[in-house]
């Protein structure tokens, strides 16, 4: 297969540029015009053409079937372009930047500038691009022409030095992944129900103006001489503003709650929606402040509007209307999990009745088509459970992979009460302890965990006594703790050790952990002291990248690592057996639209795949759950 690198040069302006547009927006906006595209065919020399037309003429001329094309952040950008304006189809999809992400993002960065000086391929200038800011292709002088010529073919002359730097690094299976998460974005397959998108933002919108109103009459705001919009607008004002909403609360003798500023060290009010004591005003005595503080976080919440207009926008900027899925690969970086950019498709509501509901249930198949979801049940508990060799645990999925419940096995011993007979509310406590305790939470933390993830209330000391009982039954999980905690002075050190896991799959080397599918990477791990908490700590990274690392949190990664590999092996194996390019990927869930009378045969089949242990880890168990519907909202 030959290799092709290209780069795209677009018009750029204040307020419009990809920090101030979404990627998939600004790729498809009129005034988006194409200045330039850089083009290296395998070994032949860099060509540099100016205009739409010409780039486009060139494009036309080559068979794209024979190429890899690759550029650095090819992923989330000039994919979109190269796709739905030029009508490029190539073997394979690359991106440098991709597959810089699992090795530098913690330290080199991933910037192309960074990564060819790391690697010593020179130095990349950008003045020729910053002169154009704001010019349109009519508006270059000659010498910015030919500045801008050298500029385009250097970023692709050193993208593809790059590119065969990374190759060495990134293996054929991972180079298959990126281009899989590639095709989500620029050939995406799901259809869009844009009526109940768009009622549904109608409906957000009139639901959050009768908020406002009422909230403007709970604080007495609301003047005889004004309007339902006046009062709105007086509201918002104060429940938008902390110093404005903290006077309120004093005007009506309620004492504001406060933290301390981690920049001044002084105290500040604390009525984040993320403050504790802020959300705690929610259940307060009086109930005008309980209405006001419910009304203040309603207020500050416009996720679901802006991700709602996020799909409108996304839909209409798309050539055939339908919804892209816009995935990072590698997004977790010490992990190897995809993240969600743009309007996070990962993390879609899945509550029914609820207008949050309305993004999956947009998500249509085609007329002829069905949407076809499989899960893979509880893999992240499995996987921990089994890389610890907890032998009850793995006794109950062996016995009965579909059906083993490891919430109510918990329940049953905290409660000491047979399995028949622990009760919906033990359940959910075994829930929250299998969910929160795995990667070692305190009392304190799981307390509240209990709370905001199960709606389970305890005391501090039931909350003590739930942890020390999980951590006594499954006090193999707290040895892997201890053994990563062990492990930390070896890779600080330079060194290698022996494997941490009883399987012999996790090994300690310099540059981090060695598992059976890649790397997990700690780069300059090293002790630091923490003024915040007042105690020195195990980090590595740099600035935004910088990382704290303990026992817990490296059981967790490891975790998090080996469950995305299952996931992605999983994609892969359907992919080449079936032929079939997932939808969406999401943790532990791989979505695929198939023709409707396909449908139940591709659900077993995909499901067959997800059942079946990983080669590199015969021994665990897996299962999944799925189902087939004509939205992603009714699936599953």
């Amino acid at each position: 297969m030959k290799v092709a690198v290209l780069d795209l040069e677009t018009y750029w302006a204040v307020g419009h540029s990809l920090t101030k547009m979404s990627p998939i927006v600004y790729c498809m906006h009129p005034d988006t015009e194409i200045i330039s595209c850089a083009f290296k065919l395998g070994s032949a020399k860099t060509v540099v053409l100016f205009g739409e037309r010409d780039v486009q003429d060139m494009c036309d001329d080559v068979d794209w079937s024979e190429y890899m094309v690759v550029g650095h952040n090819l992923s989330g950008f000039d994919a979109m372009i190269l796709s739905w304006r030029l009508g490029i189809k190539p073997k394979m999809w690359g991106c440098t930047l991709a597959m810089a992400r699992p090795i530098y993002a913690k330290d080199v960065g991933l910037s192309l500038g960074n990564l060819v000086t790391h690697y010593g391929l020179g130095v990349k200038d950008n003045a020729a691009l910053l002169a154009t800011k704001g010019k349109n292709l009519c508006d270059f002088t000659q010498q910015e022409l030919d500045d801008m010529a050298v500029y385009n073919a250097a970023d692709v002359d050193q993208c593809a030095q790059l590119f065969l730097r990374l190759i060495k690094h990134t293996s054929r299976d991972e180079i298959h992944l990126i281009d899989m998460t590639i095709r989500m974005l620029v050939e995406p397959q799901f259809d869009v129900n844009m009526p109940l998108l768009v009622n549904t933002l109608a409906e957000e919108d009139v639901r959050k103006r009768a908020m406002l109103v009422e909230a403007a009459d709970v604080m007495d705001v609301f003047e005889d001489d004004m309007t339902d919009e006046e009062a709105a607008g007086e509201a918002l004002t104060v429940l938008s503003s902390a110093a404005k909403f903290a006077k309120f609360l004093q005007t009506i003798g309620v004492d504001v709650p406060t933290k301390v500023s981690s920049t001044t060290g002084k105290d500040i009010p604390a009525l984040a929606k993320t403050d504790e004591a802020f959300l705690a005003l929610q259940e307060h005595d009086n109930p005008l402040v309980a209405a006001a503080a419910a009304h203040r976080l309603d207020a500050k919440s416009t996720i679901l509007q802006t991700r709602v207009q996020s799909f409108i926008d996304a839909a209409k900027a798309h050539p055939t209307s339908k919804v892209p899925i816009p995935l990072k690969y590698y997004g977790a970086d010490t992990t190897g999990r995809w993240s969600g950019w743009g309007y996070n498709p990962q993390n879609l509501p899945r509550i029914k009745g609820l207008p949050s509901d309305a993004l999956r249930s947009s998500l249509c198949a085609p007329p002829g088509y069905k949407i076809v979801v499989a899960d893979l049940s509880g893999i992240e508990m499995r996987v921990n459970h089994f890389l610890w060799q907890v032998p009850s645990s793995m006794k109950l999925f062996q016995d009965d992979p579909e059906k083993a419940d490891l919430y109510k096995d918990f329940a049953s011993k905290m409660y000491e009460v047979p399995l028949d007979e622990v009760t919906g509310d033990q359940r959910q406590v075994g829930k929250a302890a299998h969910l929160g305790l795995g990667f070692q939470a305190g009392a304190e933390t799981f307390q509240k965990f209990a709370k905001v993830v199960g709606n389970v209330e305890l005391t501090l000391e039931q909350s003590l006594e739930v942890v020390s009982r999980w951590r006594h039954d499954y006090r193999q999980i707290k040895t892997g703790w201890n053994k990563c905690r062990d492990a930390i002075p070896t890779i600080k050190n330079g060194a290698s050790g022996g494997a941490i896991d009883p399987w012999g799959m996790i090994i300690p080397v310099p540059e981090g952990l060695k598992t059976p599918k890649g790397m997990i990477r700690y780069p300059d791990l090293r002790k630091e002291y923490n003024e915040d908490f007042e105690r020195t700590e195990n980090v590595y990274g740099h600035g935004r990248s910088k990382a704290t690392i303990y026992g817990g949190k490296m059981v967790e990664n490891i975790v998090q690592h080996l469950a995305r590999c299952v996931i992605a092996d999983n994609a892969l194996d359907v992919s080449r057996r079936h032929g079939l390019q997932p939808a969406l990927m999401v943790h532990d869930e791989l979505v695929y639209v198939v023709p409707e009378d396909d449908a139940a045969a591709t659900l077993d089949a995909v499901q067959s795949i997800m059942r079946t242990p990983p080669t590199w880890w015969p021994e665990l168990v897996t299962w999944s759950e799925g189902s087939t519907a004509y939205n992603y909202g009714d699936a599953k």
